[in-house]
């Protein structure tokens, strides 16, 4: 016999499922963020499902091993769906459970069959003057390269003016960090996953409504970025809609600016270590040079010194021969003397460029750090328009 839902009054979705006690090892509260919009991107506006109440959407979609669930997950493709019985808390107004199958990711390669672990959990309440059931989906693929590092979540309200009265649905979603690797990926796989988690919804309230609501479903009305509206009808599960385009061309920018950001990095690093070993030859040819001009006896003026001081005669060809080694070495001196001038403003020209090099690697940092930001506030202000 199918499960009677019964509305909490007097408290929020969020505080309700902050409160709730997990006796299944395989849940636990850090799995999920608030139960609320907060920090979720809209993946479908709140879409009318004519003839279905809250409670009739329950016993049809979500309820123990209803066939719905089954035609869904076989249309999608996934296997071995285990589908665990709901926990209910002793009023009825909430309660979770636990869901595996093996569905087909694009990572590493196309149609990759992999095990996904899904957390569900609810809260049914009345707000003002109307009832909402807040449906929360937490999932992970643990076996997919960094799929440990993050959990994709869905947060869905359903809501309707009274029991009686028809109901609408909404659809946010995210991914959750659960570790710090999650950093490097998360500018890429966060929009990946929102575009792919966009089209698997539609692909389900599409089924709902087409199943138990006579039609397509068509979304209320929202407003587009020029101001205007429009209705947006739901295809099925490869329709994903402007904000699959968005999600895929925002993939696109992150990646190239990924790839962007270590090709400068490596070329930093490149010219870094050719501005050192330039920076060890010119020392080297300096050392060498003083070693030269300190070190190189004078023979011919040696001679002529000696010849002097004991008297004794120089044939006249010998004596050229000194007075011609005695020009070459001056004039070797003056050219020791120009290269060590070139040679000392190499030098500083060096340690100027080593200097700016240290410059450019923190100006490159701070420039990744600055985009990071603006990205990630952009991201904020893209959702918190949208709420």
């Amino acid at each position: 016999m199918p499960e009677q839902l019964a509305p909490m009054s007097g408290e929020s979705p969020d505080k309700v499922l902050s409160k709730q006690q997990y006796k299944d090892g395989k849940i636990n509260q850090n799995m999920f963020s608030s139960a609320s919009r907060k920090d979720k991107k809209v993946m479908l506006p709140e879409t009318p499902l004519k003839g279905l109440t809250i409670q009739k959407l329950w016993d049809n979609v979500f309820q123990d091993n209803t066939e719905f669930l089954k035609k869904y997950h076989d249309a999608r493709h996934e296997s071995k769906l285990e589908v665990g019985a709901w926990e209910y808390a002793p009023d009825h107004g909430s309660g979770y459970r636990y869901v595996s199958m093996i569905t087909l990711v694009e990572v590493p390669r196309a149609n990759t069959p992999t095990p996904l672990n899904e957390a569900h959990r609810f809260a049914y309440v009345t707000t003002g003057s109307k009832l909402m059931l807040v449906y929360q989906i937490s999932s992970q693929t643990p076996n997919v390269p960094a799929g440990g590092s993050f959990r994709t979540e869905a947060y869905m309200e359903i809501t309707a003016s009274s029991a009686d009265a028809d109901c609408s649905i909404a659809v946010w979603g995210n991914c959750r960090k659960m570790s710090i690797s999650f950093s490097a990926i998360q500018y890429i796989a966060t929009p990946r996953a929102i575009k792919e988690m966009t089209a698997a919804y539609r692909h389900m309230v599409n089924m709902i409504s087409e199943e138990f609501c006579g039609g397509a479903a068509t979304s209320a009305e929202v407003e587009d970025e020029d101001g205007s509206k429009s209705t947006s009808r739901m295809d099925g599960g490869d329709s994903g809609g402007s904000s699959g385009d968005s999600g895929s061309l925002s993939s696109a920018f992150h990646g190239a600016l990924l790839v962007l950001a270590i090709l400068v990095t490596l070329l930093v690093f490149s010219s870094t270590r050719t501005i050192s070993r330039t920076s060890r030859y010119a020392v080297t040819m300096l050392n060498q040079d003083r070693l030269m001009r300190d070190g190189t006896p004078d023979h011919g003026r040696d001679e002529l010194t000696t010849s002097a001081t004991t008297g004794e005669w120089m044939c006249e060809e010998k004596a050229l021969l000194i007075a011609a080694r005695e020009s070459q070495l001056q004039t070797l001196r003056y050219r020791w003397m120009e290269q060590q001038a070139e040679i000392n403003h190499l030098q500083s020209t060096v340690s100027f460029l080593k200097s700016l090099a240290y410059v450019q690697v923190v100006a490159t940092v701070v420039v990744l750090l600055g985009s990071a930001y603006l990205m990630r506030q952009q991201l904020v202000s893209n959702v918190n328009t949208r709420q």
